[in-house]
Protein backbone atom coordinates (compact mmCIF):
# COMPACT_ATOMS: atom_id res chain seq x y z
CA UNK A 1 0.00 0.00 0.00
CA UNK A 2 2.87 2.64 1.02
CA UNK A 3 4.55 1.51 -2.56
CA UNK A 4 1.46 2.50 -4.63
CA UNK A 5 1.26 5.85 -2.42
CA UNK A 6 5.02 6.68 -3.28
CA UNK A 7 4.36 5.74 -7.23
CA UNK A 8 1.15 8.32 -7.32
CA UNK A 9 2.83 11.44 -5.39
CA UNK A 10 5.82 10.38 -7.78
CA UNK A 11 3.60 10.36 -10.75
CA UNK A 12 2.16 13.15 -9.98
CA UNK A 13 4.98 15.66 -8.86
CA UNK A 14 6.76 14.48 -12.33
CA UNK A 15 3.90 15.50 -14.40
CA UNK A 16 3.10 18.27 -12.26
CA UNK A 17 7.00 19.13 -13.02
CA UNK A 18 7.03 18.57 -16.58
CA UNK A 19 3.95 21.48 -17.08
CA UNK A 20 6.21 23.86 -14.68
CA UNK A 21 9.06 23.52 -17.31
CA UNK A 22 7.33 23.92 -20.42
CA UNK A 23 9.80 26.02 -22.45
CA UNK A 24 9.11 29.43 -24.29
CA UNK A 25 8.67 29.22 -28.24
CA UNK A 26 7.60 31.46 -30.95
CA UNK A 27 3.73 31.85 -32.35
CA UNK A 28 2.49 33.98 -35.06
CA UNK A 29 -1.12 34.96 -35.17
CA UNK A 30 -3.14 37.29 -37.14
CA UNK A 31 -6.72 38.82 -37.91
CA UNK A 32 -7.81 40.76 -40.46
CA UNK A 33 -6.53 43.97 -37.97
CA UNK A 34 -3.43 42.92 -36.26
CA UNK A 35 -0.84 40.16 -36.23
CA UNK A 36 1.33 39.16 -33.08
CA UNK A 37 4.64 37.36 -33.03
CA UNK A 38 4.90 36.44 -29.32
CA UNK A 39 7.80 34.65 -27.99
CA UNK A 40 6.30 32.78 -24.46
CA UNK A 41 4.43 29.83 -22.98
CA UNK A 42 1.45 29.17 -24.99
CA UNK A 43 -1.40 29.60 -22.91
CA UNK A 44 -0.27 31.30 -20.12
CA UNK A 45 0.71 35.07 -19.51
CA UNK A 46 5.07 34.06 -19.56
CA UNK A 47 5.93 36.11 -22.82
CA UNK A 48 9.47 37.11 -23.11
CA UNK A 49 8.52 39.54 -25.93
CA UNK A 50 6.44 40.65 -28.93
CA UNK A 51 6.59 42.00 -32.03
CA UNK A 52 3.06 43.07 -33.61
CA UNK A 53 1.40 45.52 -36.38
CA UNK A 54 -1.95 46.44 -37.54
CA UNK A 55 -1.93 44.54 -40.90
CA UNK A 56 0.11 46.69 -43.84
CA UNK A 57 0.74 49.41 -42.33
CA UNK A 58 4.42 49.41 -42.32
CA UNK A 59 5.20 49.39 -39.12
CA UNK A 60 6.38 46.85 -35.91
CA UNK A 61 5.70 47.34 -32.52
CA UNK A 62 8.39 46.01 -29.98
CA UNK A 63 6.36 44.74 -26.52
CA UNK A 64 9.41 43.98 -23.98
CA UNK A 65 6.82 43.25 -20.95
CA UNK A 66 9.73 43.42 -18.13
CA UNK A 67 12.18 45.93 -18.83
CA UNK A 68 14.54 48.11 -16.29
CA UNK A 69 12.85 47.74 -12.58
CA UNK A 70 14.50 51.36 -12.31
CA UNK A 71 13.04 52.84 -15.41
CA UNK A 72 9.97 55.30 -14.30
CA UNK A 73 6.96 54.58 -15.58
CA UNK A 74 5.34 57.18 -18.47
CA UNK A 75 9.15 58.34 -19.67
CA UNK A 76 10.54 57.88 -22.78
CA UNK A 77 13.08 55.04 -22.88
CA UNK A 78 16.05 53.82 -25.17
CA UNK A 79 15.76 50.34 -26.21
CA UNK A 80 18.79 48.95 -28.20
CA UNK A 81 17.83 45.74 -30.73
CA UNK A 82 21.46 43.99 -32.21
CA UNK A 83 21.22 41.35 -34.58
CA UNK A 84 24.11 39.90 -36.60
CA UNK A 85 26.34 42.62 -35.31
CA UNK A 86 23.87 45.30 -36.49
CA UNK A 87 22.01 47.93 -33.90
CA UNK A 88 19.35 50.36 -33.86
CA UNK A 89 19.12 52.36 -30.55
CA UNK A 90 15.00 52.96 -30.89
CA UNK A 91 12.88 55.49 -29.06
CA UNK A 92 10.09 54.21 -27.10
CA UNK A 93 7.94 54.60 -23.48
CA UNK A 94 8.22 52.59 -20.45
CA UNK A 95 4.58 51.68 -18.96
CA UNK A 96 4.17 50.37 -14.99
CA UNK A 97 4.45 46.10 -14.94
CA UNK A 98 2.24 45.94 -11.88
CA UNK A 99 2.59 42.01 -12.19
CA UNK A 100 6.42 41.93 -12.47
CA UNK A 101 7.37 44.83 -10.43
CA UNK A 102 9.49 46.19 -13.48
CA UNK A 103 8.13 48.64 -16.23
CA UNK A 104 7.36 47.79 -19.87
CA UNK A 105 9.06 49.16 -22.63
CA UNK A 106 6.91 49.47 -26.02
CA UNK A 107 8.46 50.71 -29.42
CA UNK A 108 6.61 51.50 -32.89
CA UNK A 109 9.17 51.42 -35.65
CA UNK A 110 8.83 51.16 -39.26
CA UNK A 111 9.20 47.79 -40.92
CA UNK A 112 12.20 48.92 -43.18
CA UNK A 113 14.95 48.90 -40.42
CA UNK A 114 18.01 47.17 -41.47
CA UNK A 115 18.35 45.78 -38.32
CA UNK A 116 15.29 43.66 -39.33
CA UNK A 117 16.74 42.59 -42.59
CA UNK A 118 19.82 40.88 -40.15
CA UNK A 119 17.41 39.22 -37.67
CA UNK A 120 16.06 37.28 -40.62
CA UNK A 121 19.27 35.99 -40.98
CA UNK A 122 20.77 35.69 -37.74
CA UNK A 123 20.08 33.07 -34.76
CA UNK A 124 19.35 34.94 -31.75
CA UNK A 125 19.02 39.19 -31.25
CA UNK A 126 19.74 41.16 -28.51
CA UNK A 127 17.02 43.83 -26.80
CA UNK A 128 18.53 45.89 -23.85
CA UNK A 129 16.96 48.64 -21.80
CA UNK A 130 18.45 50.34 -19.54
CA UNK A 131 20.54 47.92 -17.38
CA UNK A 132 18.37 44.96 -18.94
CA UNK A 133 19.96 43.07 -21.48
CA UNK A 134 18.24 40.05 -22.63
CA UNK A 135 18.79 37.43 -25.72
CA UNK A 136 15.91 35.88 -27.67
CA UNK A 137 16.53 33.03 -29.85
CA UNK A 138 14.90 33.00 -33.40
CA UNK A 139 14.93 29.45 -34.25
CA UNK A 140 11.28 28.99 -35.33
CA UNK A 141 10.52 32.36 -35.10
CA UNK A 142 8.48 33.02 -38.78
CA UNK A 143 9.82 36.89 -39.06
CA UNK A 144 9.47 36.63 -42.51
CA UNK A 145 5.29 36.16 -42.03
CA UNK A 146 4.79 39.05 -39.74
CA UNK A 147 7.43 41.15 -42.02
CA UNK A 148 4.84 39.88 -45.06
CA UNK A 149 1.93 40.39 -42.91
CA UNK A 150 2.73 44.33 -41.47
CA UNK A 151 4.14 45.51 -45.10
CA UNK A 152 2.57 48.32 -46.89
CA UNK A 153 0.68 46.90 -50.19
Amino acid sequence: MLQRLLLCVSLIAAFAASAVAQERQWSLDASDQDAYLIFGVPESDDVGISLWCTVQKGEINIFLPEGDAAEKPGKDVTLTLTAGGVSAELKGKSETNEEAGTTSVEVKVPDTLPVFAAMLKADRFHVKTGSVDDVFPLADADLQGLFDICRKP
